[in-house]
C-alpha cells in the first residue's frame, strides 16, 4: 500500500473514532445542618451535578437527603467513613438515582464508580465500593406488559412492593461472604490497580449472588399471566 495513502486512512479513521470527554462534577456540595455528619444523616442545599465520560448528566436537586456512602460499619476499617471527602459527592448522586429509578440499577452503580475515580480515589479502592454496591446495593427492574397476558393484565402493574411498573429490592449489605470477598479484591488491586477490570468485578459480584433476580434478569421484564394481574 502507498505509504501516503496509508496516512490519510489512519487520519481519517482518528478523525472519526469517538473521544469520550473527561468527567466531572459542577456545583458546590453543602451539606446541612452544620455538624449533620457526626448524626449520619445530611441535606444537600444546593443542586450537584456529575456528567460521566460519555457525557450523560446526573443531578442531585438541593434538599436530597443523604447518609453519605454505602459504607456500613463492617467494612469501614479498610474503606473509610461514609462521609469522607472524597466519596460524599458520589454518594449523593448514587443515592439521587437509586430513590428514583431513572436509569438501571447498573448503570446507576457504575456511575458511583466513576464519580469515586473523578474524586481522586485510588483504583483499588473505587473497585472495592463498586463490588460492595453490586452485590448489596438496591436494585430495581421496569416491568413490562406482555402482550397475551390475558383478560385481567393491565399495563400500569403494581410490583410486589406497591411501586407501579418497577420491582425493587432495597440495601443489603448482610451477605456474610460480602466483606472477605471486598477484602481480597482490595488487597489484590493495591498490589496491582489493573489486577482486575470492571467487568471481572461484576463477574466476582454476579458470583457472590448465585440465582439472583436482578442478576438474572435485563433492566427490563416482560410479566404475563397471573403475574401481571393486579
Amino acid at each position: 500500500m502507498n505509504p501516503s495513502w496509508f496516512r490519510t486512512l489512519a487520519t481519517a479513521a482518528a478523525l472519526l473514532t469517538p473521544t469520550l470527554a473527561p468527567a466531572q462534577f459542577s456545583g458546590d456540595l453543602v451539606l446541612w445542618p452544620k455538624g449533620c455528619e457526626a448524626a449520619g444523616q445530611c441535606i444537600i442545599k444546593e443542586a450537584l451535578r456529575f456528567k460521566d465520560a460519555s457525557g450523560t448528566v446526573w443531578e442531585a436537586k438541593a434538599g436530597l437527603k443523604t447518609d453519605g456512602a454505602s459504607i456500613p460499619g463492617v467494612f469501614q476499617p479498610f474503606i473509610g467513613s461514609p462521609f469522607e471527602t472524597r466519596f460524599i459527592k458520589a454518594a449523593v448522586i448514587h443515592d439521587h438515582y437509586c430513590d428514583r429509578h431513572v436509569r438501571s440499577w447498573r448503570m446507576t452503580h457504575r456511575v458511583f464508580y466513576d464519580a469515586l475515580l473523578d474524586q481522586g480515589v485510588s483504583q483499588a479502592k473505587a473497585k472495592t465500593m463498586y463490588l460492595a454496591v453490586l452485590v448489596g446495593g438496591p436494585k430495581w427492574i421496569r416491568l413490562i406488559a406482555g402482550n397475551a397476558c390475558g383478560k385481567n393484565c393491565i399495563n400500569a402493574m403494581k410490583s410486589v412492593t406497591g411501586d407501579t411498573g418497577f420491582q425493587t429490592r432495597p440495601a443489603d449489605y448482610s451477605l456474610p461472604a460480602l466483606a472477605p470477598a471486598m477484602q481480597e479484591v482490595l488487597t489484590q488491586l493495591e498490589a496491582n490497580p489493573n489486577a482486575l477490570t470492571l467487568e471481572q468485578i461484576e463477574e466476582r459480584a454476579q458470583q457472590l449472588m448465585p440465582g439472583d433476580f436482578y442478576f438474572a434478569n435485563g433492566d427490563t421484564l416482560v410479566v404475563t399471566g397471573e403475574d401481571a394481574i393486579q
